[in-house]
């Protein structure tokens, strides 16, 4: 079957025939790029993965990272990989040539990611902080900032970390504390605490650049008080080197319950009243700033989450077809046979295989958005794939992160008591996967994000630029035989999706409280819809292949086509009850006030 990370026949089946990356080698930003280019990135970074990452995530897991006086060691076999894949040029392969990247194509830079978070998601959590660091920079930061800070964070010699999170300020972002005090030369003195800081301190680089939310003294209270701020762990000298420490301290690292491997810190800023940090993205521009950073990583979290579920959906696959239990359905005596012929199980794997591969087309969709916003002449185009990478971002976070988990624990369901104990991978799957619906924004804030901001964003054009997309994939799909049915039945669960997002805006201005309850509920429902759209997409591409002679993945084609067929009759039809419950409205949950939690 290959690597148990990621099936990669799948993987460019999406971005070849469905996706058509292709189509972005005639914009000259990415003209060098060929199939030829692309396959041997995908080989190359599966080989890293394979042989490099995947080997020591157990040992990651089981070593932990270590805290002692101050400083944060991270289990030593760490290094050597971080090393390779720096070399590799995985640091920022998505970046300008101007800055050491390589220009590739998001697309194929999220299939890569992928491969690494699926083998080692506590190794990757440094990496990808460092590039959001480094866009952040490259984005909002002056010219002598970006040539202080960035050719390092880019190589991956330096570290970058996100540091929004206070005891009293996790998701109220807005109650945040941290101080900034103006000096005389323009700078700034940083003085407060951050808390579940990822990559908050380490020993794998030689400096960690903190991306940091403070309120500069007299400023007003809440989000529109914040700024941003530069606060390398190490002061750089003007030539580039490294100078004295800035008064950044870790007072402690998190135990936490999976990636074990990765440093969660707590950090103090200007105990010693010399912590240095420079404005960057302007005052009072901080929530700005920082959500350039927040957005990339909400997407980026989306694919932690389904690439863990990934791997444990493969894991799965095979100790089914290797495990023999019980004689075939229906016979009372007979030859054990593999648990994949019992129903249940086939059922289970066919819903990881559904999720793992609808949304991961979903993201990889995303990607080629990301890339056309920024390629496109056309200002009405710029707009639509801007539209639909604002729409779709709560999307991939909660459906990647919250389906990823799912694919884990059901993965451990199919391995039964074996999934349960530590010598099987899956059960490390599951925790290392739990953190991804928590962090950078937890899955009920995507939900409120996509019902408060993002249908009714630019008055529902930017929602209805996501509708259009879907409907003209079910139009094409109605004109296809053996796929009319099911374009009509994903039709019917978009047009009840229409009218219920239609009453929620109406009804977030008649009783909010009520109307957000329903915010999660409806979260669920809009990843569906859109799994259902991309499996649909690929039945269509699969069907249109197999009729035009490609009897050499005929097996592969005709199972993408059930993959469709089984999730859009046999799964989606769940979204009703979901919907109905929505239009319903009962507001009991009004009355459930705290009193009636009872003790």
């Amino acid at each position: 079957m290959g690597n148990k990370l990621m099936d990669l026949k799948d993987a460019r089946f999406t971005i070849y025939d469905q996706l058509k990356i292709a189509d972005l080698f005639a914009y000259e930003k990415f003209s060098d790029y060929t199939k030829e280019t692309i396959d041997m990135a995908i080989d190359t970074a599966e080989k890293l993965a394979v042989n490099e990452y995947y080997p020591i995530n157990e040992v990651g897991d089981k070593k932990g990272v270590l805290f002692d006086n101050g400083k944060v060691t991270v289990p030593a076999e760490f290094h050597a990989a971080y090393k390779k894949f720096c070399e590799g040029g995985w640091t920022a392969p998505a970046e300008s040539y101007d800055y050491g990247g390589q220009q590739m194509p998001t697309m194929l830079n999220y299939l890569t990611q992928m491969l690494f978070f699926a083998a080692n998601q506590s190794l990757m959590v440094y990496t990808c902080l460092t590039h959001s660091a480094g866009k952040v920079l490259e984005i909002f930061g002056t010219e002598e900032q970006k040539s202080k800070y960035l050719e390092p964070i880019w190589a991956g010699t330096w570290g970058g970390c996100m540091d929004l999170t206070e005891p009293e300020a996790g998701s109220d972002v807005g109650a945040i504390r941290t101080k900034a005090i103006p000096n005389d030369d323009g700078t700034y003195r940083i003085k407060g605490n951050k808390m579940f800081i990822s990559q908050g301190d380490s020993d794998l680089t030689e400096n960690i650049v903190h991306i940091l939310l403070a309120r500069i003294e007299g400023d007003p209270e809440g989000t529109k008080g914040l700024s941003c701020f530069i606060v390398p762990k190490i002061r750089v000298n003007a030539d580039g080197s490294l100078g004295e420490s800035n008064d950044v301290v870790c007072t402690g690292i998190e135990h936490k319950m999976g990636i074990r491997g990765s440093a969660t810190a707590s950090l103090a800023y200007g105990d010693n009243d010399n912590c240095i940090g420079e404005l960057i993205g302007g005052r009072g521009k901080g929530i700005i700033t920082m959500f350039h950073m927040m957005n990339e990583q909400r997407i980026v979290v989306g694919m932690e989450g389904i690439s863990m579920g990934s791997s444990a959906y493969l894991h799965a696959l095979d100790f089914a077809r290797e495990r023999k239990q019980g004689v075939a359905f229906g016979q009372k005596t007979g030859p054990q046979v593999p648990i994949i012929e019992h129903p249940d199980v086939r059922r289970n794997l066919l819903l990881m295989k559904c999720y793992t591969e609808g949304i991961r087309a979903l993201l990889l969709y995303a990607a080629k958005c990301l890339d056309l916003k920024d390629i496109v002449a056309d200002e009405a185009e710029k707009q639509k794939y801007s539209d639909l990478v604002e729409v779709l971002t709560p999307i991939c976070k909660g459906g990647g992160t919250d389906r990823g988990f799912d694919a884990c624990v059901t993965a451990i369901q199919v391995f039964g008591g074996y999934g349960y104990c530590q010598e099987y991978y899956v059960e490390q799957l599951a925790r290392d996967c739990k953190i991804t619906s928590i962090y950078e924004g937890t899955n009920g804030i995507q939900a409120n994000d996509l019902l408060g901001r993002k249908i009714v964003m630019r008055n529902a054009s930017a929602f209805q630029a996501l509708l259009d997309e879907i409907q003209s994939v079910i139009k094409k799909a109605k004109g296809i035989d053996g796929l009319s049915g099911y374009a009509a039945g994903l039709e019917a669960h978009v047009k009840q999706f229409i009218e219920i997002s239609d009453l929620l805006r109406v009804r977030q201005k008649e009783n909010g409280f009520l109307a957000y309850s329903w915010a999660t509920p409806y979260l669920t429902v809009a990843e569906d819809i859109a799994v259902a759209w991309m499996l649909l997409d690929q039945a269509a591409v699969a069907t249109e292949k197999l009729k035009a002679g490609d009897a050499a993945d005929a097996d592969f084609l005709t199972s993408k086509i059930n993959t469709a067929k089984f999730f859009i009759s046999s799964v989606l039809p769940q979204v009703t009850g979901r919907l109905d419950a929505i239009k319903k409205n009962d507001d009991v949950f009004l009355q459930l006030e705290d009193k009636y939690f009872i003790d």
